[in-house]
């Protein structure tokens, strides 16, 4: 199931906890960066998208994308909110926009607009050499085991057989224990509606192309060993850098 695949089932849920019974009640979305949120529209400028060029992966959200979902996490030593959105072009198409912040957790440093570009089996669909009759826990083991599991090492081969580089500590070429983190993803203003994720081992790593023109382009990738109620799975998310100016907030107060 895909992240917006699962999302609309736990938004929708939480919707007909609260809806019509939130006069008395105390957003808890009030302090999100940017004066954002949920509901609140996202606008994105096409440029970024059109200048990676057809050597990307990252799919361009739209124009206009609604925040359904959010969460605030620590990733890589930064406070980090990502930001799930649902397009308004296309109701099957979403996006997650990941705000990495300062130092002191005020200000938005960095921001990534993500597409979810997979969603593997626990065994990557590369390797024929993993029996088919190990359970779950030798499959997470091919993920995460120490200095053996394939997301902490320096390359990534993704099934299509593109490679990317580790960006954490990339100038050393041994295996690193991917970071692991329990995200609760709010799913509606008051926070009555929330899903855990939790992520088992997770781990940057990023490429770089030459996009329209030959401007050099840098594509990032995150995969996630996950688990959550309905069982494991790998996600993998594809990003692109924004800078302030290719994101516009016309609900922001």
């Amino acid at each position: 199931m895909s992240m917006k695949q699962y999302l609309r089932l736990k938004v929708q849920a939480a919707k007909d906890r609260w809806s019509g019974d939130g006069k008395d009640k105390v957003r808890i979305d009030d302090e999100l960066p940017m004066n954002l949120r949920i509901g609140s529209r996202v606008q994105f400028a096409e440029a970024p998208f059109l200048l990676a060029g057809d050597a990307t992966h990252v799919l361009y959200p739209g124009a206009e994308t609604l925040l359904a979902a959010f969460s605030e996490v620590e990733l890589g030593g930064m406070k980090t909110y990502r930001l799930y959105l649902d397009s308004r072009d296309d109701p099957e198409e979403s996006a997650m926009l990941m705000l990495l912040m300062d130092d002191k957790g005020e200000r938005v440093d960095e921001r990534y607009v993500f597409h979810e570009q997979y969603e593997l089996p626990l065994y990557h669909v590369a390797v024929n050499d993993v029996p088919e009759h190990e359970d779950e826990t030798s499959a997470v083991d091919f993920w995460l085991a120490k200095d053996e599991g394939i997301l902490g090492m320096p390359l990534f081969h993704t099934p299509d057989e593109l490679v990317y580089e580790r960006l954490w500590e990339h100038d050393q070429d041994i295996w690193l224990k991917p970071t692991s983190l329990n995200e609760t993803i709010i799913l509606d203003p008051y926070g009555e509606g929330t899903t855990e994720v939790e992520h088992l081992g997770t781990m940057l790593f990023a490429r770089a192309f030459d996009g329209l023109g030959g401007v050099e382009t840098q594509e990032y990738l995150l995969p996630t060993v996950e688990r959550d109620n309905d069982g494991f799975r790998v996600r993998i998310w594809v990003g692109l850098p924004l800078a302030a100016a290719d994101i516009d907030l016309p609900d922001a107060i």
